[in-house]
Order: structure tokens, then C-alpha cells, then sequence
């Protein structure tokens, strides 16, 4: 491991501790991976794009990042994005507050206009089989919503994430109104997208 990744893992393993322990609902994800349940397979089986680049952030801007899709496509997320407000929500497979709050974000992802509204969900794990970890998780739960697999700089554009789930809340200009730290319910995220939902 190198010592960058190390340090990012060892900044994620901190922060989440330490959110954990300041936030009373258990909000965060505490230091220690619980192992996967087995769940029911979805129809589809999801790809999970690796982010390749990731752009510093113009004036008060959301950073910007770029991935293949599966055909080989390059996408931006600042293309993907315009003129649409955006939860962007960081989380990984082994943090059990990002596991509760997914079941509402597919509610989110499927009441909310697609026209007017993008959730897009950037996993956090690592390791050699991050990638396919990441999109059989997707799978088994019906995730219909896209996910991209991140890394440290993603994390360190988005100012240096020490906990998960953090969400960001951008309007449709691309500037980041609001940074939620710890999981939500759906009722509390729709309270924040109509502030900036037109």
C-alpha cells in the first residue's frame, strides 16, 4: 500500500470513528467492515465506472471528474450534470449507515424528475477487487441509480472526506449549496433538494 493510500484509508478509518462518536444517531461508519448479507439479485447488472481524472473546482464550483462508460465513452460529471440539481453521495460497501440510507435514495432516484435532478453515488472502497465488490453490491440490492468507484483525490477535491456517508447537495449551476455529513432519510433529503429544486 502506498503511503498516499494509506493515508486516505487511514483518514476515512479516523473519520468515521470519530463522526460516529460526535453524531447520536449512529449516523456515520464506525472503523470496523461488517461482513456483506446475502440479498435477492436484480434484473440488471449495473457497471461501475473507475474515476480516470479528477479537475480542481473554478471559483465556488463542485469539483469535476471524468470516467469510461461502458461502451468506452469519456463522460464528465460536470456534462452529465448541467442544468440539473445533484446529490452527490459518497459511501462504500462495508459502511452499515451508507447501507441504511440507500433503500431512499433509489426512492429519490425514482420520484424525482431525471430532467431536473441527477443522484449519482461515488464509492469509496479499495482494494484490487474494489470495482467488482462495488457492482455486485449494487446488483443484489437493485440499485437503479449511477455509481462511480473514487479514490483519494476524488476525496481530497471534495475537501478531504474523512467520514461516509457525506453527501453534497448541488444546484444546478454546479456550485455546492449544502455538505451533509452522516446518513439521512429520504424526508430529510427532499428537504434540502426543494431549496434549490425549481
Amino acid at each position: 500500500m502506498t503511503s498516499h493510500r494509506a493515508r486516505y484509508v487511514a483518514a476515512i478509518l479516523f473519520g468515521s470513528a470519530l463522526v460516529s462518536g460526535m453524531l447520536a444517531l449512529n449516523t456515520a461508519c464506525s472503523a470496523q467492515r461488517p461482513p456483506q448479507p446475502a440479498t435477492s439479485a436484480a434484473v440488471t447488472s449495473p457497471h461501475v465506472p473507475v474515476v480516470e481524472e479528477v479537475f480542481p473546482a473554478n471559483s465556488n464550483r463542485a469539483p469535476d471528474f471524468a470516467w469510461r462508460d461502458g461502451n468506452g465513452r469519456r463522460v464528465r460529471f460536470s456534462e452529465l450534470a448541467r442544468n440539473r440539481v445533484v446529490l452527490l453521495n459518497f459511501w462504500a460497501t462495508w459502511c452499515g449507515p451508507c447501507r441504511r440510507e440507500i433503500p431512499d435514495l433509489v426512492e429519490l432516484h425514482r420520484e424525482l424528475p431525471a430532467e431536473k435532478f441527477l443522484l449519482l453515488g461515488v464509492s469509496l472502497d479499495q482494494g484490487a477487487n474494489a470495482q467488482e465488490k462495488v457492482r455486485s453490491f449494487l446488483e443484489a440490492r437493485g440499485v437503479p441509480y449511477l455509481n462511480v468507484l473514487g479514490d483519494v483525490r476524488l476525496a481530497d477535491a471534495y475537501g478531504n472526506i474523512l467520514a461516509i456517508p457525506t453527501t453534497f447537495i448541488i444546484d444546478a449551476n454546479g456550485r455546492i449549496v449544502e455538505r451533509i455529513v452522516g446518513a439521512r432519510t429520504k424526508e430529510q433529503f427532499l428537504q434540502s433538494l426543494r431549496r434549490v429544486l425549481k
